[in-house]
């Protein structure tokens, strides 16, 4: 086993022992780095684009070849027994030289690996799908596969699989209703007894109350003490600049901290012609987190822009009940990304009931208030329970 193409040549044949698949491994990874430098001078000098891509297939078996080799190290450990007790010579290994009687640790270690490896290449066979997958994708996209991409392919599909027995299990709990609680009445002023830990809400903007300054400052700050000092607020304000000042100009409460001003941006709605201004397509959305809040979680490279740019809801083809309706789907990213399955979530400005749907979808508890009785009705209808009692 002197060169990789001696191995990729030959119907992509892999050595049968953890030994030399360990070598094949090492020797691939050090064959990578040296044609993935010789299309980074070729990118750089701007010619021989012929022998680019001639490399970047080259590249492209040796990852492969490389990954084959880490899927197959990882069936041959996890055949391998963890032994019980004491019995350092519980375990049995074959290898080449006839059969050995060691612990599964020292098989790692005569390998040349870390435990932590070890488990890398045994959750890559345990996903022959995602790693055939990956292949094709970076074939595709003109790529090449790693085992990092592949790994958090997986990642993402045991969160996926997450949410989806989560929301099962909200669908069985609830049979046929979403599992979200509105409240009829005016969420101002309210006290909860417990804290929450999501504030996810749309208020009404400058154009729907008389003074702004004094709306903002009449809910917020006592909407922002309701949540936990490990929790986080998403506010969606107008784009105005005497909103977007109202709401600046208020101080957090000491647990809470204005993080960032995000934006929400949509291209498919029409609206005025304005003359004297350009066509606003935006809204801001203020986020807070609690002072001892963890990291978000969120994996997709194309969820982390502070710019989340999504449809607005559109009756002509989908469901739009509220002309100031917000799309499900960035309910859903802000619900993921700040908050696990039973998680209280809080929405005092509930309207049609959009963010309470999201996130009962997602396997969280949520509560919310609206104080116009015909919005109520749409909630109900959408499949929001709806208490009219004054109580909470």
């Amino acid at each position: 086993m002197d060169t990789m193409n001696e191995i990729t040549q030959v119907n992509r044949q892999l050595p049968t022992n953890i030994e030399d698949l360990s070598r094949f491994v090492l020797i691939g990874r050090e064959q990578l780095v040296a044609v993935r430098a010789a299309i980074r001078a070729i990118d750089k000098v701007g010619v021989a684009q012929e022998v680019r891509e001639q490399k970047l297939r080259e590249a492209q078996e040796i990852s492969e070849a490389v990954l084959d080799a880490e899927v197959r190290i990882g069936e041959l450990m996890a055949k391998v027994p963890k032994g019980s007790g004491g019995d350092r010579r519980s375990e049995v290994f074959k290898t080449d030289t006839g059969v050995h009687f060691e612990t599964k640790a020292e098989v790692i270690e005569r390998a040349g690996f870390t435990p932590k490896q070890v488990q890398r290449f045994e959750t890559l066979a345990a996903h022959p799908e995602i790693v055939a997958q990956a292949k094709a994708e970076a074939r595709e996209n003109d790529d090449i596969v790693s085992r990092s991409l592949v790994l958090n392919m997986v990642r993402q599909k045991k969160k996926e699989e997450e949410q989806e027995r989560a929301r099962e299990a909200i669908e069985e709990e609830q049979r046929g209703r979403t599992g979200a609680v509105l409240f009829v009445g005016n969420s101002i002023g309210r006290r909860f007894k417990q804290q929450v830990d999501l504030l996810l809400t749309d208020p009404p903007y400058a154009t729907d109350v008389p003074d702004i300054d004094a709306f903002a400052q009449s809910w917020l700050p006592a909407a922002l003490g309701a949540v936990k000092d490990t929790g986080f607020a998403y506010v969606f304000i107008g784009a105005y600049p005497e909103e977007l000042r109202a709401y600046l100009n208020i101080v957090p409460p000491e647990h809470m901290k204005l993080a960032q001003v995000l934006i929400w941006t949509y291209k498919n709605t029409l609206g005025q012609n304005p003359k004297d201004r350009y066509k606003q397509n935006y809204q801001a959305c203020l986020f807070y987190r609690g002072i001892h809040a963890p990291d978000l979680d969120c994996p997709l490279t194309a969820e982390q822009w502070a710019v989340q740019e999504i449809n607005a809801p559109d009756g002509r083809q989908g469901d739009r009940y509220h002309s100031w309706q917000k799309p499900m789907e960035i309910a859903e990213r802000f619900i993921r990304h700040s908050t696990e399955p039973g998680a209280l979530v809080y929405d005092p400005f509930a309207c049609t009931g959009t963010f309470l749907i999201a996130a009962s979808k997602l396997g969280r508890r949520c509560i919310g208030f609206e104080i116009d009785e015909e919005n109520a009705k749409i909630a109900e209808q959408r499949g929001v329970r709806v208490c009219r009692e004054e109580t909470t």
